[in-house]
């Protein structure tokens, strides 16, 4: 998160803003309360506030906020609600939003206890929209472990895992068809290379991280895919 908040970078996920724009066009033109967790640099939540949404947008650390607050008053949104929050906590009252929006978030904070806080502050018939990466097939145990010990998670669910979460929780979902995960984009978005503060990869910290993220990811993505997970509070 520290690599990731010093960098600026705004997209993250497998697929990019591109994946981001498909997954969000699955909303009504209408005037719903949306919450996203993990926004980041502010970019989705920006675009979400320029649709016409009403937009509370969630994230753990300070920089990425300092940052989304920076975008947002560019962009000249004032309207949207900033908030220091963890995902397995969030602070907010029962039955408050009518989206939950995330993107390689959940499966990092702790599958279970963040799909139970999208249930509890999600109106009756609220929907969960989230993008993140699913295991597809098992790697050897050594890889695993590793890639586990990088991301300091303790595990990578499978897609069936997803759907017994998810409706083990109370939601109502369809299986989504996994798509291949790509860990980086060849046709990268040109605003997204704006975002990113360049700078930063003059220090041995940063740019050790991402070669070790390189080696890690960028050899094991056969054994991963990328998922739409939709879903509806029941």
């Amino acid at each position: 998160m520290d690599m990731l908040s010093r960098l600026g970078v705004s997209s993250a996920h497998p697929g990019g803003f591109r994946a981001t724009r498909r997954l969000l066009g699955q909303l009504p033109a209408s005037d719903l309360r949306i919450l996203e967790v993990g926004c980041g640099t502010g970019r989705t939540a920006c675009y979400l506030a320029k649709q016409g949404y009403r937009v509370t947008a969630l994230d753990q650390h300070p920089l990425m906020l300092e940052k989304a607050r920076k975008r947002a008053a560019e962009e000249g949104l004032d309207g949207i609600e900033w908030v220091e929050g963890s995902v397995t906590a969030l602070p907010f009252e029962n039955e408050t939003f009518d989206v939950v929006f995330a993107e390689s978030v959940t499966l990092f904070a702790g599958l279970e206890p963040s799909i139970r806080e999208y249930y509890r502050v999600l109106k009756p018939n609220g929907r969960l929209l989230d993008r993140e990466m699913v295991l597809h097939e098992p790697m050897p145990e050594e890889t695993y472990d590793e890639i586990l010990d990088y991301f300091g998670i303790d595990k990578i669910a499978s897609v069936d895992e997803w759907m017994e979460c998810l409706r083990g929780a109370g939601f109502r979902c369809d299986r989504p068809q996994p798509e291949a995960f790509m860990s980086h984009e060849a046709d990268v978005d040109e605003s997204e290379l704006q975002d990113l503060d360049l700078t930063t990869l003059f220090d041995p910290e940063v740019g050790m991280g991402l070669l070790k993220y390189t080696q890690l990811m960028l050899a094991q993505e056969q054994y991963f895919r990328a998922c739409d997970f939709s879903a509806v509070k029941a």
